[in-house]
């Protein structure tokens, strides 16, 4: 048999995620010399090479690599929910937890959640990595995160088990002088006469366009721009509505300053959950159920219902 270390995948896998031995190294706060001497006795050990040095010493695994990235997560994680199961209940988490999330999802989850983690949790290595729907679901089945904060409707994959977080409706984006503005909701069919300009992140503009045409509709799409700020400060300016499920503090201005309504879209078409995405199977370790129970946490104290009677920006004309 093989005699393989925990410390050979640990390296190895650093370097995976890190893409090169040297960032890999200081990660794992050894010297380069450490991880490669690492990393050359694991592929001698297998007989197969893992890592493939690229330009500008780029680390890229090979297939085999990839392969092997998968089952030498699970064995960490499998470790290190053994030890942890040998633990009191009141023991401190601790060791190393990756989420995912969609990017629109991130500023509205995972500040609140390193709070958390930093104040009740500090012995937790916790990392976030933002990435586009399809990807962070490939991430957990890779093992590269172990959870990932996304959408309901946005997951495409088998593989990955749905944990709710919060229900969401949508909200249309529209300038503070638009017609509607002052209204406490809005039907999509107000606003189709409209330019749309929507969040360029497959899947969410497909979509949206696909559920306007569920009830009847046919939107006019401006543009498709993969900057959620770029889209507020272009409706703050007049240029058309967008449509979100992220909602700021109703005090939130555009990059010029202009203040913006988020309208809930009252057409029940539109329901949504914000969900936590695991493997399925994978245990759910008491770390990883802190993190959804932290999730959860953050997705209510940021529901946009708990700001409506909070004070709004006084309205700006356009330049």
């Amino acid at each position: 048999m093989t005699d393989l270390t925990l410390r050979q995948l640990e390296y190895f896998l650093a370097v995976l995620d890190r893409g090169s031995v040297s960032d890999a190294a200081k990660d794992c706060r050894v010297s380069q010399a450490t991880v490669s001497a690492a990393l050359a006795q694991l592929e001698k050990q297998l007989k197969v090479t893992l890592i493939a040095r690229g330009p500008a010493r780029r680390a890229r695994p090979t297939s085999a690599g990839r392969e092997f990235g998968v089952r030498a997560r699970e064995i960490l994680s499998n470790v290190s929910d053994a030890v942890e199961s040998l633990n009191d209940e009141s023991a401190a988490l601790q060791g190393p937890l990756r989420i995912g999330c969609i990017p629109t999802a991130g500023p509205r989850m995972l500040p609140a959640t390193a709070a958390q983690f930093v104040k009740h949790h500090p012995q937790v290595d916790v990392s976030f990595v933002e990435a586009h729907p399809l990807t962070v679901q490939q991430m957990v089945l890779n093992g590269e995160v172990d959870v990932a904060v996304m959408y309901r409707k946005q997951i495409q994959i088998e593989g990955v088990t749905r944990h709710d977080l919060a229900e969401v409706q949508l909200h249309a984006i529209v300038s503070a002088d638009h017609p509607v503005a002052e209204q406490d909701g809005v039907d999509i069919a107000e606003l189709i006469d409209d330019p749309l300009i929507l969040l360029d992140s497959p899947p969410t503009a497909d979509l949206l366009i696909s559920q306007i045409r569920g009830i009847g509709y046919e939107p006019s799409v401006r543009w498709l721009i993969p900057n959620a700020e770029t889209i507020r400060s272009m409706v703050g300016l007049g240029l058309g509505f967008s449509l979100a499920n992220a909602v700021p503090h109703p005090d939130t201005l555009t990059f010029q300053g202009m203040p913006v309504r988020y309208l809930p879209v009252t057409n029940p078409e539109f329901a949504n959950t914000i969900v936590g995405v695991t493997m399925t199977g994978a245990r759910l370790s008491k770390k990883l159920t802190a993190a959804l129970d932290i999730l959860r946490k953050t997705a209510a104290d940021t529901d946009p219902h708990r700001w409506k009677h909070q004070s709004r920006t006084p309205k700006l004309t356009h330049p």
